[in-house]
């Protein structure tokens, strides 16, 4: 950060939602699993966003099969 003139320049908007930092215990295989690759931690983010957005695409299909 930079002041000058007692205002405080700051990075403009993200570009992608910032992400939440979490501390998660997994069994040893799996994060050996994941470490196979370079980029381990961004693997596991897609993974789970994978799940997590088709579950939700699931439940969409559902709400609307049920009318």
């Amino acid at each position: 950060m930079i002041l000058t003139a007692n205002r405080i320049r700051r990075r403009g908007k993200q570009k992608e939602p910032t992400l939440a930092l979490v501390s998660l215990r997994l069994p040893k295989y799996v994060v050996d699993h994941f470490r196979l690759n370079s980029k381990h931690t961004q693997e596991m983010r897609r993974v789970l966003t994978e799940y997590v957005d088709n579950l939700e695409h699931s439940r969409l299909e559902e709400d609307e099969s049920d009318r």
